[in-house]
């Protein structure tokens, strides 16, 4: 498992002094990771009111200098929220197969300086990770999505690399770059 992590905190070191958000951040394990590594400038959004009291708790507790807040990916953004900031997400698009386009949208809409997905890119993925996925009704479109807004020259795509470690045989995830053209 710490290796599994250690491929998350390689990808995102370079932004180390960067403001890095989370979006579906959970119950926070990748910001804490990240906050122990050295991050300075945190920010963590979820759909799960709960979750979001939890972090802020915590944080108070461990006196970690981060901001939490509840964010539905399918509705606007507020103003700044994640402006000229690096953004991630770990495993939170799977569940947003039916609203993609609008995450995408309301994504490149709030202007990120930089978007990086650790998501399964279902076209390439085995015939397993696909019945699975199908099976869960999980997202299969991200990539498909994003070559979409690539050839409409709204973004360009950086890369996509399939992380060598997984937790989970079924959900074997790809770290998907990509960054906004204006």
């Amino acid at each position: 498992e710490n290796k599994y992590y250690e491929q998350i905190l390689k990808v995102l070191q370079e932004f180390k002094e960067d403001s890095v958000v989370e979006l579906g951040c959970g119950l926070g394990a990748n910001l804490f990771m990240l906050h122990n590594a050295g991050f300075k400038k945190l920010e963590g959004y979820d759909l799960s009111q709960n979750a979001i009291n939890h972090l802020r708790q915590y944080s108070k507790i461990k006196k970690y200098n981060m901001h939490f807040g509840v964010c539905d990916l399918n509705n606007l953004f507020p103003s700044n929220m994640i402006k000229d900031k690096i953004v991630f997400t770990h495993t939170c698009l799977e569940q947003c197969k039916n609203i993609m386009p609008n995450v995408l949208r309301n994504i490149i809409n709030a202007k990120p300086k930089l978007v990086i997905n650790f998501e399964v890119d279902y076209d390439k993925s085995s015939y397993m990770v696909k019945k699975y996925f199908d099976v869960h009704d999980y997202q299969n479109n991200l990539v498909r999505e994003l070559v979409k807004l690539k050839k409409q020259e709204k973004i360009s795509i950086i890369s996509i690399k399939k992380l060598s470690l997984s937790l989970s045989p079924v959900n074997r995830l790809s770290t998907i770059i990509w960054k906004l053209n204006y």
